[in-house]
């Protein structure tokens, strides 16, 4: 993911723009995934296939790939060795038996449903998930696959729109390509859905829900209208089905925490899409929004750390920076990349992902009075009295650190964002709050003062003036602070 700062044209002598620059932190799309995330690296040096045990590229010329989280000189392969590997271990699940839905317990073929095709998706080296490109790679040749080999009709239909839900989900709607590979398996998984209907084949709500999220998470990262309006339609529809397995208690009470999150993230994409078709992105309830990320992140905890619990941390971080609530996500983005590097290693998907954004919530962003644009805080000199800055807005992309000037000035011209991490000082009523830190979550434009809300959860938040203020460059170690 990418931080991107959108930073006020005008000047910054007036206190009331400080309190209106907007950071956005987006999510884990495809679109704003770090490209080297997506891309595997490549091989060292004597590395083989584990599958056909052959050095160097298969016969097509495509080179040996890994994307999990294997380690080392381990778990390397041709795609086109994965993808036949897979195709035969699928063919064996066939050939020990196929439930056949409506004559089979509804037991028996959701068991076959789950772990059908999971040799195209998963490493049976490191069983962890495919990621990136090559996920991309066996997610369509799983779709080829399931489309030529599978004998019964109905419950192909029905895995179909369960697994092709995985290719949708890695297309960047703004990618003129993916738009219309995405718009055509939206129409095949619509009509699936209406042929298993008029079939009088039971359809599993859960999958045809599953479908819907997908398609509405589709056409979500369309930034035109109509787009939007046809995410919206989506989530109402899978909202619907939730209604109606919520009224089939006993046979989705095994589902119990994860379907009440669902329904909880259902209704807070359908109203950020309310706001963003009003014009009034941002004032959607972020108490709620965090408080469903936090469940979610601590529910995906309890059932272990993998890649699903990293992306869920990344999605709480994501919110909880966009409440400018930094200090929280960078402790918090900091636990993910230490997690993701122990289980999956530094050159996973999850790892890099992680990383990349940390880097650049540590940014501290600032102001200077009557200067516009906005500086990126890198460090105090002489006891504090001066700042060394680095000219930022407006941000170009690519960043080209070694390009960007940096200045020197006195440290009390310069201003925080919301968002940044600041310490007290200098205080002398309040003398007791010195050394404590928090971050800048408001500007009282009236009083002149910053609302800072600090980290100490036992005190309320405080209006400072921006000389009491000293920018936070590192955190304490939570290790240390409890010890």
């Amino acid at each position: 993911s990418c931080l991107r700062y959108k930073a006020s044209s005008a000047c910054h002598c007036s206190p009331s723009l400080l309190s209106t620059p907007t950071v956005i932190m987006s999510s884990t799309s495809p679109s704003s995934s770090s490209p080297s995330a997506n891309v595997a690296p490549p091989p060292p040096d004597g590395a083989s296939c584990w599958l056909c045990l052959e050095e160097g590229p298969d016969d097509s010329g495509a080179p040996l790939v890994r994307n999990c989280s294997c380690r080392g000189s381990s778990g390397f392969a041709h795609l086109s060795c994965i993808i036949e590997y897979a195709g035969n271990t699928t063919r064996q699940i066939i050939q020990r038996g196929v439930p056949t839905v409506g004559k089979d317990s509804a037991t028996e073929v959701r068991n076959f449903a789950t772990g059908y095709g999971d040799a195209f998706f998963k490493c049976p080296n490191c069983k962890q998930d495919y990621q990136g490109d090559l996920k991309g790679g066996t997610t369509k040749a799983f779709l080829s696959f399931n489309q030529t080999v599978f004998p019964d009709q109905n419950l192909h239909k029905s895995l179909q729109m369960g697994k092709a839900t995985n290719r949708l989900r890695q297309l960047d709607a703004a990618s003129n390509a993916d738009r219309i590979e995405g718009e055509e398996l939206v129409s095949k998984l619509l009509a699936s859905i209406e042929e298993l209907k008029q079939s009088g084949v039971p359809l599993f709500d859960m999958i045809e829900a599953n479908v819907y999220v997908h398609c509405a998470g589709f056409y979500g990262g369309m930034s035109s209208d109509e787009g939007l309006k046809k995410a919206k339609s989506f989530y109402q529809k899978a909202r619907d089905k939730y209604v109606i397995m919520g009224g089939k208690a006993d046979k989705y009470v095994t589902m119990g925490r994860k379907f009440d999150l669902d329904m909880r993230e259902i209704n807070i994409k359908i109203g950020q899409i309310e706001s963003r078709l009003r014009g009034s992105i941002g004032r959607q309830d972020k108490a709620a929004e965090i408080k469903l990320y936090r469940d979610k992140y601590d529910c995906c905890v309890e059932d272990g750390n993998d890649v699903r619990t990293v992306n869920a941390g990344i999605k709480l971080a994501n919110v909880l920076y966009n409440a400018y609530r930094t200090i929280e996500t960078e402790q918090l983005l900091d636990k993910m990349v230490t997690t993701s590097h122990r289980l999956h290693g530094p050159d996973h998907r999850c790892t890099v992902n992680a990383m990349s954004i940390l880097k650049r919530v540590k940014e501290r962003c600032v102001s200077l009075e009557c200067e516009e644009g906005w500086f990126e805080a890198l460090q105090y000199e002489n006891d504090g009295e001066k700042c060394v800055l680095r000219v930022k807005g407006p941000i170009k992309e690519p960043r080209v650190t070694d390009e960007e000037k940096t200045i020197t000035v006195p440290s009390g011209e310069v201003r925080p964002y919301k968002g940044t991490p600041v310490m007290f000082h200098g205080l002398k009523k309040a003398a007791h709050l010195n050394g404590k830190i928090g971050d800048v979550r408001e500007f009282c434009q009236s009083a002149d003062r910053y609302e800072v809300h600090l980290e100490d959860k036992g005190l309320k938040p405080v209006l400072a003036k921006h000389g009491n203020l000293k920018v936070l460059f590192d955190l304490p170690d939570p290790k240390k602070e409890s010890s």
